[in-house]
């Protein structure tokens, strides 16, 4: 859902819109010049993302995390980093490490802090498998 907020009283200045279902979301990290959403799904194990556009329109693209790596182990938090060019494209996402939702095997995986580099708007993602490298620094 999106909702228009008032600057000046910061209540909603219009009803909530819906956008795009179809995930156990946990956070969001929004490009609001590229109109999307960078959604962390701590239960899914993945980054997925969708056009911020109303009526539900935006299909979920995952972006990281298919198919299941250990690296990418209960993504909970995501913000953009803070180095110029960073916002839209480098975000640090908290990982719990399957704390939660155990990956394949059952091992949890230490919890970690990395930068993770979010493919472009308009950007294909990486085929399946290649994913974690790309993605993970």
């Amino acid at each position: 859902m999106r909702v228009s907020v008032d600057p000046t009283a910061h209540d909603p200045a219009d009803p909530a819109e819906f956008v795009a279902s179809g995930t156990i979301a946990d956070d969001i990290c929004l490009d609001e010049d590229a109109g999307l959403a960078y959604i962390t799904t701590h239960r899914e194990n993945t980054i997925d993302r969708v056009p911020l556009a109303p009526g539900g329109s935006g299909t979920r693209q995952i972006v990281a995390g298919d198919p299941f790596d250990d690296q990418l182990a209960g993504p909970s938090s995501a913000a953009w980093g803070r180095r110029p060019g960073d916002y839209g494209q480098t975000a640090c996402v908290t990982y719990d490490g399957g704390l939660v939702a155990p990956p394949p095997g059952g091992i949890v995986q230490p919890p970690k802090l990395p930068r993770a580099e979010l493919p472009a708007a308009g950007a294909t993602p990486a085929p399946k498998g290649q994913d974690a490298d790309r993605a993970l620094k």
